[in-house]
């Protein structure tokens, strides 16, 4: 599936989570069940796109755009290298055909959903304690004499790009939670094949 170099790495950072602006329009169930009917007639466009170098080293992109750009935006990232592809309008049609006005609509409704799942992850995890265990890794960091003040400042920064990925992965707005929590198993369900 067309999804698929991205799982292991959304799986991945669904455990570094936060902060992205509300969307105008609602995140509808028929948005949603939309773009899961789409997954499914993705699914061989996406094995042929696998064949193809089209979307390379994306996932250390859509790390370093979470990280630097406080981004989470892998559905739109996808989208944008797809346009001048051979199967863009294949892929267009069948976005069409589940009622999103063209990809980019398409794209902007799965990285809400996907950051609706990852801020529900999080709050199973407890985002305070997660910080709480980065912050007292940062301590002992900064307590260990053996550790260079150039070691320092490269873990600091890795530290604060990892918060940052969580930020932009997770703070998804309440009503994009509830309206993708009843769907949770069937969106892991889509992600996973």
């Amino acid at each position: 599936m067309m999804l698929r170099p991205l799982n292991t790495f959304c799986a991945a950072l669904v455990l570094l989570l936060a902060a992205f602006p509300a969307m105008a329009q609602p995140l509808s169930d028929e948005r949603i069940e939309g773009f899961l009917a789409s997954l499914e007639d993705l699914e061989s466009l996406g094995e042929r796109i696998e064949n193809t170098d089209l979307f390379g080293d994306m996932g250390r992109e859509i790390q370093e755009q979470a990280t630097r750009k406080g981004e989470f935006r892998p559905m739109r990232m996808m989208v944008d290298r797809m346009r001048d592809h051979e199967m863009h309008n294949e892929f267009a049609a069948v976005v069409s055909d589940h009622g999103f006005q063209h990809p980019e609509d398409w794209a902007d409704t799965g990285d809400r959903i996907m950051r609706a799942m990852a801020a529900m992850e999080l709050k199973k995890h407890n985002r305070d304690d997660m910080r709480k265990e980065m912050s007292a890794m940062m301590k002992q960091m900064e307590d260990n004499p053996n550790i260079s003040e150039q070691q320092r400042k490269r873990m600091r920064q890795q530290m604060e790009q990892a918060m940052a990925g969580m930020k932009a992965m997770a703070d998804a707005p309440q009503a994009d939670i509830e309206a993708v929590r009843p769907y949770r198993d069937r969106i892991r369900q889509a992600m996973d094949n």
